[in-house]
């Protein structure tokens, strides 16, 4: 996750949406990105991106092109972080893991595959939670949109529940 506010002047004071995918994330998906739309401005991350928008480039308000890897920054501006990636159409996003919010819901019926993960994933703590362990405060999932995209999320597949879409024939989508 990046430090990016997102649509909103301010984050919650009560918690940091500062926190960074690990590296052996990239190392099992296997792909190169092409944009970062939500990485830190104070820590150079291990996504493998041609290019990376901080806060300060407004990540949402930037085109977006190729392969995205979105992790955004965690909390009530999500929605807009993940419906502008249905919208664009491919890429991988890391959430917590909502299931009742609307745009979890929205991204679940638009994904070519999803990943349920279990357990909890130890990210590197951002500036604000070094004193912190990496250890998120809730489950995350991920949602691939294309099929290369989805081929490398079911590289993943033995961490939680691998779902691919299917469409309504029972053929994969």
């Amino acid at each position: 996750m990046s430090g990016m506010i997102g649509a909103r002047e301010a984050q919650p004071k009560h918690k940091s949406v500062e926190w960074y995918t690990p590296a052996w994330v990239f190392d099992r998906l296997g792909l190169q990105f092409d944009t970062d739309p939500s990485s830190p401005h104070d820590y150079e991350t291990p996504v493998p991106a041609k290019v990376k928008y901080t806060m300060f480039d407004n990540g949402l308000a930037q085109p977006w092109f190729g392969r995205v890897w979105m992790n955004p920054p965690y909390g009530p501006d999500t929605g807009f972080w993940m419906r502008r990636l249905i919208s664009h159409g491919n890429g991988i996003a890391m959430v917590f893991s909502r299931t009742d919010a609307a745009w979890f819901q929205e991204a679940i019926a638009a994904a070519t595959a999803t990943l349920l993960i279990a357990g909890r994933i130890e990210f590197i703590p951002g500036h604000e939670n070094s004193h912190k362990k990496g250890r998120s405060g809730a489950g995350s999932a991920m949602f691939a949109f294309g099929h290369d995209n989805a081929v490398a999320l079911s590289r993943l597949a033995d961490l939680g529940v691998f779902i691919p879409r299917i469409d309504p024939k029972g053929s994969a989508a």
